[in-house]
């Protein structure tokens, strides 16, 4: 089957300008600016009181999120996002959110403080009610940016987790080598390892990561309802879910210590602190792996679906096969690495995920609403498509 022929003039595009996007991006450098000072100075100021402590503190905070980055890329692997889209939502997490998060946090802490008169209800009062609004706030705003500016790379549920999963990773980063450094200072290396012990495995995937991965799924559930005026309050619902279960972990974490009775400090870490995670985030937790699982399941049909009406010159029906599940298309691009070289391996690559690509794009062109012109007028495809055939001279 000869290629279809489309004169240029009959292309419509579905991304609005370009310019548009990346002007508003060049705005938010400034607010970002503002919020990479603060950290700077919070950094520059824990480092000079004691650089061993903070580069142990470093070291121990990326132990844990390094794994648990490669474990969210894992979890995408059917149709990756752009690696600088995953990356500036963790080093939103980690600069904008936490910045501006240690002000208004602080200020609140002040302010309780003055109006309370005692320290440790100051304390519990911004633990329960400011951090978990400011915070969320702060990450879900980086959801919110890429839904609006790169609306093109949001396609599903699983992408939505996924942004704010990494904002959120990017934030507990931060936020726990400033907790390690100053356990450091007052008790030590013991008193680091056992703080990295809670914050960065009982409690780190179960924290901040699956806080805003809530946030994230609201957009994402707009993003593929696409219709009805009433799906955008999944957005404020799924934002407040966020807030309430940091809520819920803030404000009754230590209540649910208490009332094991476990007063031995090694049996709260490897038996009452495990089941607080268990009864108080646990819940928040299975939303987010069955509607991850739904979403896999869903993304394996859209590209076997929209691939399998694709013309003979671009992609075989055979060969979708060896696309999904992605298992089968790693042991693929193994194989060709090995019996090929590096760089059939590399344009391989290029080219399965060009055809996911192009598969999701069909997808968006079916689905949503306003498009009118045929799927061969549409510019996005056409481009992919000579891609997928660019590609395949070059293997």
């Amino acid at each position: 089957m000869a290629p279809t022929q489309t004169r240029p003039g009959q292309l419509h595009s579905r991304r609005g300008t370009p310019y548009l996007r990346w002007g508003c991006v060049f705005l938010l450098m400034f607010p970002f600016v503002l919020g990479l000072s603060i950290i700077m100075l919070t950094t520059a100021v824990t480092f000079s009181n004691g650089p061993w402590v903070f580069t142990l503190a470093t070291i121990l905070a990326s132990a844990t999120a390094i794994p648990y980055g490669i474990l969210l890329l894992w979890l995408d692997r059917n149709e990756p996002e752009p690696m600088y889209l995953v990356m500036a939502a963790f080093v939103w997490g980690a600069v904008f959110a936490t910045g501006y998060s240690i002000v208004f946090n602080t200020t609140f802490g002040i302010a309780a403080g003055q109006l309370v008169e005692d320290a440790f209800i100051a304390n519990q009062l911004t633990a329960s009610f400011s951090a978990p609004f400011i915070e969320e706030l702060t990450k879900g705003l980086a959801v919110l940016l890429i839904f609006l500016l790169f609306r093109h790379e949001f396609d599903n549920v699983l992408d939505g987790m996924l942004y704010g999963a990494m904002v959120g990773l990017g934030f507990a980063w931060l936020e726990n080598i400033i907790y390690y450094v100053q356990a450091g200072e007052s008790g030590g290396v013991p008193e680091m390892l056992k703080l990295a012990y809670l914050r960065g495995f009982i409690n780190g995937v179960s924290s901040h990561v699956s806080y805003t991965g809530l946030t994230g799924m609201g957009f994402g559930l707009v993003r593929v309802l696409r219709r009805g005026y009433l799906r955008w309050l999944l957005i404020p619902l799924f934002w407040g879910m966020a807030m309430f279960a940091h809520f819920l972990w803030n404000t009754f974490v230590t209540p649910v210590v208490m009332i094991t009775g476990v007063e031995n400090e090694m049996m709260q870490l490897l038996v009452s602190l495990p089941l607080a995670v268990v009864i108080l985030q646990s819940p928040f937790m299975l939303v987010l792996v069955v509607t991850g699982l739904v979403s896999w399941y869903q993304e394996v049909r859209v590209i076997r679906a929209y691939l399998e009406t694709e013309p003979p010159h671009i992609l075989a029906r055979a060969d979708i096969d060896w696309l999904v599940p992605a298992r089968r298309r790693l042991l693929v691009s193994l194989k060709r690495f090995v019996q090929q070289g590096p760089s059939a391996w590399f344009w391989g690559l290029q080219l399965d995920r060009t055809l996911v690509r192009l598969a999701f794009s069909k997808w968006h062109h079916d689905q949503d609403p306003g498009i009118d012109w045929a799927v061969e007028e549409d510019a996005d495809i056409a481009v992919l498509r000579a891609r997928v055939l660019q590609l395949r001279r070059r293997i």
